[in-house]
């Protein structure tokens, strides 16, 4: 049976040092749990490939396996499976060879270097999990022609990755499969952090020659990809859109109303009435355009004004917006909650009275599929991908425009009966229409995992 390597390396180095997903890692864990996924990695009989999830040593080709179960874990346990995944990357420093470290080591991971060479990656986690010596990794056999092995999209973590890529490749004649989650980076290199952009730029071009297939996140990716192939005399290669699966927050489905409020009142919002940001506080998500629409339509407006509700971590190159928004929980006008889970993400969305996305691009908009999966209206810009994301369900504004963004959130502030069509649409859609699931998008990515598809099937 052949087999479909799903590289997590990259997942690992993320948790390292983070405690929850951004929305790339929140994809990745999406389809790797997927129950397509994970019935084809225990060996199912009518599956047509076995998965296997790995991660890679640094400076080297030899992948090691990473238990499934972990992963589901992960989605639901997250607390006591993250230091379980920073054991497992302390170790893969430890069985790494001491060249291969020098070749590739990068300075995030000097502490996991120490960790794995004193030995002391079993204290990352509460209890041993396994008998003294015994590994949490276990090697996985070499790739072989036939096999596939598939980069979920954060190959920026890897030093040498497309150079082991390649040469794997040209050893094994294992076929590439390439996730592209946005080149946004490629575009403005300002909204990523510090250096950023070399480094993945560097990835994606030395990989692009091996691939054999592309999936991208969205129609609009699939043609920023197909773009740099012309330009660089790549193209060639299949691109196919992976779907972005619509039930991403059903396992916190049916919560109670008192544990919405539980959850409320923990954050001291109460029973303020809000308006929702999910995201990054980073220069692409705009940030500072809803900061000002939210100012401007309080001197308007005054105490009609919703309280605003900003769900995400900081990320970079904001300081100004974190500024504002410490500055204004402090008054009480904004509540910043970071480090929250998929159950309390959901309540947030529940308990909204709309969500506002006011990003410059995204490579999907995975906020804004979110807010309209759970009968949310959402004003979102019109950047990017985000029409795909939220379809005609949501509104959508110029992100050059700021006053469009304050006209369409005073609708729905002043207008019940506006808001409460748009819901009532919202929710008329989710019976009647057809959305795409994680388990399609792993369907998807199986089918592309086969050779015999055609070499022209999916060209963008």
């Amino acid at each position: 049976m052949a087999r479909l390597f799903y590289d997590l390396t990259g997942l690992l180095h993320w948790y390292a040092y983070f405690r929850r997903p951004a929305g790339v890692q929140r994809v990745i864990e999406q389809v790797a749990t997927s129950p397509l996924l994970q019935e084809a990695s225990r060996g199912s009989e009518a599956a047509a490939h076995r998965v296997e999830f790995v991660v890679r040593l640094l400076g080297s080709d030899r992948f090691y396996r990473v238990d499934p179960e972990l992963l589901l874990e992960l989605r639901h346990r997250r607390s006591v499976t993250v230091p379980q995944l920073r054991r497992r990357f302390a170790e893969t420093m430890r069985l790494a060879k001491l060249g291969g470290l020098v070749a590739e080591a990068r300075y995030f991971h000097v502490p996991y270097i120490a960790l794995g060479a004193a030995r002391l990656e079993r204290f990352l986690v509460p209890s041993l999990e396994r008998p003294a010596g015994e590994l949490a990794l276990q090697p996985v056999d070499p790739p072989a022609a036939g096999d596939t092995l598939f980069n979920p999209g954060d190959l920026w973590w890897q030093k040498r990755y497309a150079a082991c890529v390649a040469g794997l490749k040209e050893r094994t004649g294992v076929r590439i499969v390439q996730m592209i989650h946005d080149l946004y980076v490629l575009q403005r290199p300002d909204w990523s952090p510090r250096g950023f952009s070399s480094v993945f730029i560097r990835q994606f071009q030395g990989i692009a020659p091996h691939v054999d297939r592309w999936l991208t996140s969205s129609a609009y990716v699939k043609k920023q990809v197909g773009r740099s192939l012309d330009a660089w005399s790549l193209r060639g290669r299949p691109i196919t859109v992976l779907p972005m699966g619509w039930d991403s927050l059903d396992s916190a489905r049916n919560i109670a109303p008192l544990r919405v409020q539980a959850v409320l009142d923990r954050h001291g919002i109460g029973r303020r009435p809000f308006v929702l940001f999910v995201g990054t506080i980073e220069p692409r998500k705009n940030v500072s355009m809803l900061l000002d629409a939210m100012d401007s339509l309080r001197r308007q407006l005054g105490s009609r004004v919703p309280a605003l509700v900003v769900v995400g971590s900081y990320g970079w190159r904001a300081s100004a917006d974190r500024t504002r928004l410490l500055h204004g929980q402090r008054e009480g006008r904004f509540f910043w909650v970071r480090n929250v889970g998929d159950e309390e993400l959901r309540t947030f969305y529940s308990a909204a009275r709309f969500t506002v996305m006011p990003s410059h691009g995204e490579g999907w908009g995975l906020a804004v599929q979110e807010s309209i999966a759970l009968g949310v209206p959402c004003i979102a810009s019109w950047g990017g991908a985000t029409r795909e994301a939220g379809r005609d369900l949501a509104t959508y504004f110029d992100p050059g425009r700021p006053q469009d963004l304050e006209q369409a959130m005073a609708t729905w502030i002043v207008n019940d009966a506006a808001l409460a069509e748009v819901r009532a649409n919202i929710e008329r859609a989710l019976r009647t229409e057809a959305f795409p699931s994680w388990n399609d998008a792993a369907r998807v990515l199986l089918d592309q995992a086969d050779p015999a598809l055609s070499a022209v099937e999916g060209t963008g």
